[in-house]
């Protein structure tokens, strides 16, 4: 038959993997944040919205290791905000195997191929949680 493991078992893994990517690009991406913060520079991105997008990550990581649903709401607004704003990949080393030419392209295909990821994680496991009430 199938795996010993239930399905909700590895959905809540593949959600706190979810977790773990966006910790990932926080981390790699921490001077860049301490950056912005420290120097409102005309260039870059304003502050409230780096703060915006940094908070949304946090919360979201804290949802999304506890295996919560609610994790993804914030997700929602951080993998768009950190794309469009900051540039940052949640793919971490991915887009520089591209040319530069082609870097910001490869951060928005990654980071969309991401938030799709995450809207079908979340509507499985909405699915499963519909299954199991009948």
């Amino acid at each position: 038959m199938g795996l010993d493991i239930p399905s909700n078992y590895r959905l809540i893994g593949a959600t706190k993997l979810l977790a773990v990517l966006v910790v990932i690009g926080l981390i790699q991406h921490i001077e860049t944040l301490v950056h912005a913060l420290r120097y409102d520079l005309f260039g870059m991105v304003p502050v409230m919205v780096t703060l915006l997008v940094l908070t949304s990550g946090v919360v979201a990581c804290v949802g999304l290791f506890r295996g919560e649903k609610w994790g993804f709401i914030p997700l929602y607004f951080y993998i768009p905000a950190a794309t469009l704003f900051l540039q940052f990949s949640l793919v971490p080393f991915i887009p520089n195997f591209f040319p530069a030419k082609y870097h910001d392209i490869a951060i928005m295909i990654i980071n969309g191929l991401v938030l799709l990821y995450s809207v079908l994680l979340l509507l499985r496991r909405m699915e499963t949680n519909y299954i199991q009430e009948y």
